[in-house]
């Protein structure tokens, strides 16, 4: 059982030192949410000179760990089209840093990464009831009509064809829809209400790091287009808290060795006729020393080994709900690094106690019952 709440205490400081280590260093904002900005004054309150190419390019600037923090990308362009007058696209999508998903679910995720021109429609736009959907536009004050495209396997947009390759659509989903993958190019986002072209929202809350991050590749690939807000990015209030369960935690690990030491004497104190049995037999000091230390190690640092596995695979996950970056603080190498300090520190105190407590016991001694 020491041992066991050993390894657990040393497993646990670590991870909870390096959590708010990063969380210390880093800071985070009370925001799970960010907008882009665009600075120029807008043509007709509708389109921006923030384009969808820009938006794709700055993703691709973005690190993994920004990418991965984020839940959804929401922008949107109106552009005409061969079965309305005009249409507005709206996306939302994610990027992990390799391919693309469509929070619409319509398109797979192999559809969406690629930047072949695809769409998705209606299927009521093949049908003379075409002409009796209509959508109004409250944001420009504008009717748009539907256009019977029959059997065509294509519909334009913006004078580019792109190929139909879904037609079940619902009303609810919008009668077209389009990857943003799709419009690689200098197709304008539209101008959304409250300002802003592009809306990201993040899993949690958005930390100094993936503000700057966001920051730089904005400004790297929209220029003069686009800005992101400043934000309230600030440490965290309780760092006084977590430094002292860190001590605590340390200081506990160091009296837990220790205990073992003391633990192992009583065991020999018990034992004491068996000594005294070996020693009679001839057995040197040097070899008792090696017999007691070699049990303490086979005891010991299997049962250590065990409980990092069980941390690791069991209890780890279930911290990770509240101490969001304890999961990145440990590695293989770490928990084979924790295992040799624990073996190494454990085999000096064992060492040093049993050649105390050998040594101190003569032959006549143990003889006479000592």
């Amino acid at each position: 059982m020491n041992v066991v709440i050993s390894a657990l205490v040393i497993c646990f400081s670590y991870g909870i030192y390096q959590n708010y280590n990063t969380v210390i260093e880093e800071g985070s904002s009370s925001n799970k949410q960010l907008w882009i900005v665009p600075t120029s004054s807008p043509l007709e309150k509708i389109n921006t000179s923030v384009t969808t190419k820009m938006l794709i390019d700055t993703l691709y600037e973005l690190d993994t760990n920004t990418l991965k923090n984020i839940k959804s990308i929401e922008c949107g362009a109106i552009l005409p089209t061969s079965a309305f007058d005009k249409m507005s696209f709206k996306f939302d999508f994610t990027y992990n840093g390799k391919s693309y998903h469509d929070n619409f679910e319509l398109f797979s995720d192999e559809q969406y990464s690629s930047d072949k021109k695809i769409i998705a429609i209606i299927h009521k736009l093949r049908t003379p009831e075409a002409e009796s959907i209509s959508l109004t536009s409250l944001s420009i004050g504008e009717d748009w009509y539907g256009k019977n495209i029959g059997d065509s396997k294509t519909v334009d947009v913006d004078d580019e064809e792109f190929e139909i390759v879904n037609d079940t659509l619902t009303m609810e989903q919008g009668p077209l829809s389009a990857p943003i993958t799709s419009f690689y190019s200098d197709t304008p986002l539209r101008l959304n209400k409250g300002g802003w072209s592009v809306y990201i929202s993040f899993n949690t809350d958005l930390t100094r790091t993936q503000y700057d991050d966001i920051v730089n590749a904005v400004k790297i690939c929209m220029g003069d287009n686009a800005q992101v807000p400043e934000m309230d990015i600030s440490p965290v209030t309780e760092i006084f808290y977590y430094k002292t369960v860190i001590i605590i935690s340390v200081f506990i690990s160091f009296l837990a060795g220790l205990n073992f030491a003391v633990l192992y004497r009583f065991v020999l104190l018990k034992r004491i006729k068996t000594l005294t049995i070996f020693r009679l037999c001839g057995c040197t000091k040097q070899k008792m020393i090696r017999i007691y230390m070699t049990e303490c190690m086979i005891v010991g640092l299997p049962l250590f080994a065990l409980t990092e596995l069980i941390y690791s695979k069991l209890i780890l996950p279930a911290l990770a709900d509240t101490f969001e970056y304890i999961t990145y603080a440990y590695s293989p190498l770490l928990y084979f690094v924790m295992f040799a300090i624990y073996a190494v520190s454990s085999f000096i105190v064992l060492f040093i106690m049993i050649v105390l407590f050998v040594s101190k016991r003569q032959i006549t001694e143990l003889k006479a019952g000592v």
